[in-house]
C-alpha cells in the first residue's frame, strides 16, 4: 500500500493522480446530486466543418462525444492516463526520470484514447436510447457555424442540462447558427439526427 500511495504522490504521475481526485469528487458531486452527467456538454468546442478534419474532430470521434456525456469520456480518458502512467513508470521508469516521463506522454495519450473508445462503446448504446427519447420530433437551436447535410451539432433543452446532438441536413440545404431546428428523424446506429428549419 505505501508503494502505491508514493507512485501516486510521484512528481511523474502527480497530475493524473490530481485529475483522478478532481474526477472522483465530481462524481461524488453526481451522486449527491448537486452536478448533472451532461452538466459540460454544451461546454464542447464548436467546430466549424473544415475544422473537423484538424485535430479535434478525430479526437471527440474517437471519445465518442456526442454519444457519449463528455464527463463520461473523460472519466475513462483520464482513469486509462493514469493507470498508465502507474504502471509504465514502475517498470520502465524506476528512478523517476522526467525526461523518460515526457517520452511516455504520447503513447500513454494513445493507450488511453484506445481504451477510452472501446470502454464507451458499451454505454453508447444506452445513452444513444435515452437521447433518442429526447430528441426525436424535439425543437433545438444549432451551435456550430452551420448544419449541413454532413455536419452540424444541435442543442436541445431538457428542462436539465441541455442535451448535444450530431445533425445533419437534407442535401444541398444549410442552417446558420443560433437558427432554431426540429428533429424529424434519425439514424440510431450513426448516432446522427435529421433536422430542418423550425417555422412557426
Amino acid at each position: 500500500m505505501r508503494i502505491f500511495l508514493e507512485a501516486c504522490l510521484s512528481p511523474i504521475n502527480l497530475p493524473f493522480t490530481v485529475l483522478l481526485v478532481m474526477l472522483l469528487f465530481y462524481w461524488i458531486t453526481l451522486i449527491l446530486g448537486a452536478a448533472d452527467i451532461e452538466m459540460f456538454d454544451s461546454l464542447i468546442p464548436d467546430l466549424d466543418a473544415d475544422e473537423v478534419g484538424g485535430f479535434f474532430g478525430p479526437i471527440m470521434q474517437i471519445l465518442n462525444i456526442g454519444d457519449v456525456p463528455v464527463m463520461v469520456s473523460f472519466s475513462f480518458l483520464i482513469l486509462a492516463g493514469w493507470w498508465f502512467s502507474l504502471l509504465v513508470n514502475f517498470y520502465l521508469n524506476p528512478d523517476e526520470s522526467f525526461l523518460i516521463a515526457a517520452l511516455l506522454l504520447l503513447p500513454n495519450l494513445i493507450f488511453s484514447l484506445v481504451a477510452a473508445n472501446l470502454l464507451t462503446r458499451p454505454v453508447k448504446k444506452m445513452f444513444t436510447s435515452e437521447k433518442h427519447d429526447k430528441a426525436l420530433y424535439s425543437i433545438g437551436v444549432v451551435t456550430t457555424s452551420l448544419v449541413t447535410h454532413d455536419f452540424g451539432r444541435v442543442e436541445i433543452e431538457t428542462g436539465g442540462a441541455p442535451i448535444v446532438i450530431n445533425a445533419r441536413t437534407s442535401e444541398g440545404t444549410s442552417i446558420e447558427k443560433g437558427e432554431r431546428v426540429i428533429v424529424y428523424d434519425e439514424d440510431r446506429e450513426g448516432g446522427i439526427y435529421y433536422v430542418e428549419r423550425y417555422v412557426e
